[in-house]
């Protein structure tokens, strides 16, 4: 837990000092899954953009926070490692994917 409390601070600030960066990133890691809903970022103008980016950066390092707890309870159920690692993995994708799906919904539609 106490380093998904570092990533969670560390992600806090990155979201905010990457100006964007960070957020876009993320985008590009669940863009297969969200343009079958959702155009393309080439699609997107607006003000709503740069904002979007910098808070889904921001807002992702609290799935950090998540990932630990989760994390911390499958360890005292002695799950395998390698399966918490999956399983840490895929809820800080999952995470960003809602966290685009939702900033995309609310902005596109």
């Amino acid at each position: 837990m106490k380093r998904s409390l570092v990533a969670f601070f560390v992600t806090l600030v990155l979201g905010l000092l990457s100006m964007g960066a960070l957020g876009m990133l993320l985008y590009y890691a669940v863009s297969p899954v969200l343009r079958l809903r959702f155009p393309g970022e080439d699609a997107w103008h607006g003000d709503w953009v740069w904002p979007a980016a910098i808070s889904s950066g921001m807002v992702w390092a609290f799935a950090f926070l998540a990932a630990g707890v989760v994390n911390k309870r499958l360890t005292a159920n002695n799950t395998r490692p390698i399966v918490r690692r999956v399983v840490y993995v895929s809820l800080l994708w999952v995470w960003a994917l809602g966290i685009w799906a939702v900033l995309l919904g609310a902005s596109l539609d």
